[in-house]
């Protein structure tokens, strides 16, 4: 997570709140690790008002995210919240997605499994994956890729079993 992921973590959670100059300051610094004596020289103040400052900072974090949020735990308590916030929101929209447990109560008609039907399916799908296998492995400068969708379609007509295959060779054509 980076320093500005972190800051925008915060200005949700703290809704019409914001942080000031120098709490920004100082949370981006105890990011980077620096002490509070760090930041009073870098920013221009007094080392104990930048320890007031971030105990405050510290303590309107912790009433903000819940947790109790220190200059050493900054970071792990943004994680968790990040982590849990994520884990939240998926649990939202998978519950969002309406499941129809409503099977139909009248009997379906399936079609009879014979032999000869089950030999059909066996010759359609072994004469398919021939026609796919030509068509990925040969190449189509040669060819117009009519013939390939018209080879596709003899190839299933003989057979009672209809298969419509739409294959968009458009960028392969091209």
């Amino acid at each position: 997570m980076t320093i500005d992921d972190a800051l925008n973590i915060v200005d949700s959670v703290l809704g019409n709140k914001s942080l000031s100059t120098i709490q920004e300051a100082i949370f981006r610094q105890t990011w980077e690790g620096k002490t509070y004596s760090e930041i009073a020289e870098q920013a221009g103040y007094d080392a104990a008002y930048i320890r007031d400052v971030g105990y405050k900072l510290w303590q309107l974090l912790s009433e903000a995210f819940g947790d109790r949020v220190t200059k050493n735990n900054l970071q792990v308590v943004l994680r968790r919240y990040s982590n849990r916030t994520m884990q939240e929101r998926s649990l939202q929209v998978s519950n969002a997605i309406p499941i129809n447990m409503n099977y139909p109560t009248a009997p379906v008609n399936l079609p009879i499994a014979t032999d000869s039907f089950s030999q059909e399916i066996s010759n359609g799908a072994a004469k398919l994956l021939q026609l796919l296998s030509r068509l990925l492995t040969e190449p189509i400068g040669d060819r117009h890729v009519n013939q390939y969708l018209q080879q596709m379609h003899d190839a299933s007509s003989d057979s009672a079993l209809k298969l419509t295959i739409t294959v968009n060779l458009s960028m392969a054509a091209e």
